[in-house]
């Protein structure tokens, strides 16, 4: 069976290699520096080398992945790897996904996502925030887009949320369980790869009621909103929570409405 491995990236694979000596003196959060290094192929293939001389020793990423995959054909392997959108961690990215592919491995096109940092360097911290909190969503749904697809043409997904912000390694890890996929990460105490066991909240009864009640309905308003909460208040507060269903502020025009998250499992009971 083929598979498909997403893998949340972070910059582990740097601050090891300057832990050997190599790229000192230079901070992680040096943008300019780390920019004039992705420009330069041989400093880039300095890092490559650096992976390749120990791969699980030198990157968090590689110690899962390449735990899990074991021996199996790497033809059958697909890697999707996605980062902050910071030179650093696209160094990062460009060593690993040059390493994988030196090793037969497909990847697919990286994906850079709001890492806070680089748009408060540039812009006002409020658009700064507004911008990760939407990066991080937008991530959420892309994975999940990701996973169904794959599965749908009938590979195992795999989830690595090893590296990167605590954020988006949340976020990695809740589109694998929204999905049913394997989740798996390194146990520093064991110093072992770790399965999550499947974790979903399971709607039922009135819950599961409620939910194909919204399924064919884009947003309830007005006296229906009222309707259903005095029908249904205890499960609408559940969903809600679950993040199943989701309502506009009480300072605003009363809303309810299923979230993709809800149609997602709605679509699996059929």
């Amino acid at each position: 069976m083929k598979e498909l491995h997403i893998i949340s990236t972070g910059i582990s694979l740097l601050t090891n290699a300057q832990k050997q000596g190599f790229f000192l003196d230079k901070k992680i959060s040096d943008e300019e520096h780390w920019q004039s290094l992705l420009n330069s192929p041989s400093e880039i293939q300095k890092l490559v080398g650096f992976l390749k001389s120990d791969p699980m020793k030198n990157s968090a990423e590689m110690n899962t992945f390449l735990r899990v995959v074991g021996d199996k054909p790497v033809s059958n392997i697909e890697v999707y790897l996605f980062g902050t959108k910071t030179a650093s961690n696209e160094l990062c990215r460009r060593a690993i996904e040059q390493f994988l592919k030196d090793y037969g491995f497909s990847i697919y096109t990286p994906y850079e996502v709001s890492g806070y940092f680089w748009e408060a360097k540039y812009y006002e911290t409020s658009y700064a925030i507004d911008k990760f909190k939407l990066g991080v969503s937008e991530l959420l749904d892309r994975l999940i887009y990701l996973a169904k697809k794959k599965q749908k043409e009938g590979y195992k997904v795999f989830f690595n949320p090893t590296g990167g912000l605590k954020a988006h390694v949340i976020a990695t890890a809740l589109a694998g369980i929204l999905t049913e996929c394997e989740i798996y990460y390194m146990n520093e105490e064991f110093h072992e790869v770790v399965f999550l066991p499947k974790l979903f909240y399971i709607p039922k009864g009135r819950e599961l009621e409620l939910l194909r009640k919204l399924s064919d309905k884009k947003v309830i308003t007005g006296k229906e909103v009222d309707e259903l909460e005095n029908n249904y208040m205890e499960e609408i507060d559940r969903l809600e929570i679950y993040g199943l269903i989701a309502r506009m502020p009480e300072e605003f025009q009363k809303a309810l409405w299923i979230t993709s998250k809800g149609l997602l499992f709605i679509a699996e009971q059929k």
